[in-house]
């Protein structure tokens, strides 16, 4: 009887440890592959800021620095963004699923942007050569990465399609370009990620943010003297700059008298 039950209690004891490895293990995983709460606000803020400048670009046109710095809080946001998607991937799913999906996305951006780029070479050199790509250069990103790309040159295209001849790219090719962007499930796909790739996300997140802060702390020095020259813009910047920031100070320079 005395044996019986040190048995039921041992495999008790092994159960309840078993069962606190699995939660640990848990708890571990959650912790390390999402971002934290200041990380989170801090992205919103980023973001809220990165609209600003958006919709007030007249307030500080020909200012070179401050547009130099807004293009790296541009591509610093496009980069967290990345990160996150991969960080947050379900590793257990099947990437093949999306395979033919990112396929066709990825060959209509390189036939459309490369076609649009020969039409606009001897008009727009820049922006033939922003236009110019290749499916080599595309299919060494992931997922994520890749439909960011995509998107981002239909959206060149489309913005410039009244001035581009239909001999070479139609609105109703554009559409098709379109719908396999949206088609293509990029979080799906990027799932095949091995757990260490999502780990590394991680660990670049933490350096990504370190740029932003970075960066934000030139932008806040760059718009001091808006505080004089346009009070009204430098309002709302620091709106916009303290929005969704929530418990960060921010080194802000004396007003100087």
């Amino acid at each position: 009887m005395i044996k019986e039950n040190i048995c039921v209690f041992v495999n008790y004891c092994c159960l309840i440890l078993n069962m606190s490895k699995y939660f640990l293990n848990l708890f571990l995983f959650l912790n390390k592959n999402t971002m934290t709460t200041k990380q989170s606000n801090r992205l919103n803020m980023a973001k809220t800021l990165r609209q600003f400048f958006s919709a007030e670009q007249a307030k500080y046109a020909g200012n070179n620095p401050v547009t130099v710095r807004i293009s790296e809080l541009n591509t610093i946001v496009d980069h967290l963004d990345s990160l996150v998607a991969i960080q947050t991937t379900d590793t257990t799913a099947n990437t093949g699923l999306k395979a033919d999906a990112r396929s066709l996305m990825i060959n209509l951006t390189v036939a459309y942007a490369n076609t649009a780029a020969d039409y606009f070479d001897d008009k727009d050199s820049p922006l033939s050569k922003q236009l110019t790509t290749s499916k080599s250069k595309i299919n060494g990103l992931t997922g994520v990465e890749a439909k960011i790309y995509c998107n981002r040159l239909y959206n060149v295209v489309n913005d410039h399609i009244g001035n581009l001849s239909p001999d070479y790219v139609t609105a109703s090719e554009t559409s098709q370009w379109l719908a396999a962007i949206n088609n293509f499930d990029a979080k799906a796909y990027d799932a095949g990620v091995s757990i260490d790739t999502s780990q590394n996300a991680t660990q670049d997140l933490k350096a990504e943010f370190k740029k932003l802060g970075t960066c934000l702390q030139k932008l806040d020095r760059l718009m001091k003297k808006y505080d004089i020259l346009n009070p009204s813009l430098y309002g709302n910047y620091k709106i916009s700059r303290k929005t969704s920031d929530l418990g960060i100070r921010h080194n802000e320079i004396p007003s100087q008298n």
